[in-house]
This record gives C-alpha cells, structure tokens and sequence, in this order.
C-alpha cells in the first residue's frame, strides 16, 4: 500500500478536490493528463484522519492511502455534446381530417343545353358553370381524376377511443 501527501496541483488550472472528498467515479489527473487513475473505492479512516483509496488505471487496480487534507488534480471530461434522442417510434391513432383540393377532371358527358349555347364556344363555357347540375351526376372522382393541382390540409382532430 502507498502513502500520499499533500501536494501542489500537476495541472494547471485543473479541478483540485480534498481527499476527504473523493468518492467512487472520480477520477485523478497525472504527469498532465496522461494517466488517468479512476476511483473504485474511497474510505474514510477517522483514526488516522486517512482515506484509504482503491483506485484502478487503464492496466490495473492499486489501494492508496492519502492523508484527509490531501489535495488532488480532478480530471474533467471534455464536455460533451448532449446526446440525440432517438427518433420517435410511431404509434398508430385515428384522425379527423379536413383536406381542401383542387382537382383536374376529364370525363365526357351527354348533356341538354340551349341552342345558342352549342353554337358558341364561349357562351357553352358560361352556360355550363352556371348549371352544373346538367353534367355533375356523370363526373366520377374516381376515375375521372387527371392530377391534384393543390391540396392543403385545413384542420386535424384527434379522434380519442372510446
């Protein structure tokens, strides 16, 4: 077993702890930074006004003993980045869509209109527009459909299981 005595720091501007203070997981700086010797194990020894220290390195485990006022290099992690939360996982719930589109449809239908109106190209355009009931029975969303030439999504409504 070794006995350590107080001591300056090795590392400029690196954390200093009171041996007394030292718990498992913290870790201690030497030769500056190169070694890194990891805390298993701190006891505190009234009597002796100690801690004996079990501390292990990349290679190997050792126990220390340190007087209670010694002070040590801290060895700090570089902080950092905080971590990426794995991506959401998907869950299946049901909704109330209210979806608006304007829609491309072609279709061929056989229609009654006046006769000024077939005469004119124009005049069967406005004709038609004001009377769609003349031809909107015979236009089938499904199959008549050409493209969608905007959709926009107006509202959405969690539906909640009963």
């Amino acid at each position: 077993m070794s006995t350590a005595t107080d001591h300056a720091t090795e590392t400029p501007g690196a954390p200093t702890l009171r041996a007394a203070d030292l718990q498992a997981g913290h870790r201690n700086a030497l030769y500056g930074g190169e070694i890194v010797l990891t805390v298993q194990e701190a006891t505190h020894d009234p009597d002796n006004d100690a801690v004996l220290l079990r501390l292990a390195s990349a290679v190997s485990a050792f126990p220390l003993r340190l007087s209670s006022a010694a002070v040590v290099d801290l060895y700090v992690e570089p902080e950092q980045p905080p971590e990426v939360e794995e991506e959401d996982h998907e869950v299946t719930v049901t909704v109330e869509l209210t979806v608006t589109e304007e829609v491309t449809y072609c279709f061929a239908a056989e229609v009654e209109v006046p006769s000024r109106a077939a005469a004119d190209r124009e005049a069967l355009h406005e004709y038609l527009g004001e009377n769609e009931e003349v031809w909107l029975d015979d236009l089938n969303p499904l199959t008549d459909c050409v493209s969608v030439n905007e959709r926009s999504l107006d509202q959405v409504r969690l539906v909640l299981a009963a």
